[in-house]
């Protein structure tokens, strides 16, 4: 793929699933350097042709990868050295990898949020799921297959900036105390598709 095909992130998860393990920031280098050499060159051409350089400029850039996406890597010390991995499952990992293809592709992403019929209630707070997608209804699905009964979408919201939206609208009902904080994950929690509604509304200033 070429340079400025895949973002750095896509290319460190793809060399982390292709080894299987954790990987030194060295070797992580060595790997990038391997299976994407157009990203090479384009680092060496950024770095004057000086290739300490362009390792140290890359060491730097994907510890701000790894710090900013813990959904996706988890940086751990083995024998007194950072080794770093895929903190996401594979399929965590691909629906992340498709995402950023539909950015690419100019696909608007939208925010989402669904419950599950035993789970809703006909007034009050109950549990529901908030997430992002380019194809709210297929990448629920993704997440729900070995789930007893079918989702229900409560609500879809487009914006070119989903995932910051996604962030902020989250960010306010945690600080509401409103996380689920029992669920296998961050994204559920225990209140209203209105109260949704009204967070967009109130992040967005409409």
């Amino acid at each position: 793929m070429e340079a400025e095909t895949t973002s750095l992130r896509q290319k460190m998860v793809a060399v982390l699933k292709s080894r299987g393990e954790q990987l030194t920031y060295r070797k992580l280098t060595d790997g990038l350097w391997q299976d994407f050499p157009e990203f090479h060159a384009h680092m060496l051409d950024l770095n004057e042709g000086i290739e300490t350089e362009a390792r140290k400029k890359l060491r730097i850039r994907m510890g701000m990868e790894v710090k900013s996406h813990p959904e996706v890597f988890a940086a751990t010390m083995a024998d007194d050295v950072v080794v770093v991995g895929l903190a996401a499952t594979e399929n965590d990992a691909a629906i992340e990898l498709e995402e950023e293809e539909e950015a690419e592709a100019g696909i608007t992403p939208a925010i989402y949020w669904y419950t599950f019929p035993a789970y809703k209630a006909a007034s009050g707070p109950f549990p529901i799921k908030i997430g992002k997608g380019a194809n709210p209804e297929a990448r629920i699905m993704q997440q729900v297959t070995p789930m007893p009964e079918k989702p229900e979408v409560l609500g879809t919201f487009a914006h070119p900036d989903a995932d910051n939206l996604e962030k902020a609208i989250q960010y306010l009902l945690k600080v509401r105390g409103k996380r689920k904080a029992d669920a296998p994950g961050a994204e559920w929690f225990l209140t209203t598709p209105e109260e949704i509604k009204v967070a967009i509304q109130a992040i967005l200033g409409g």
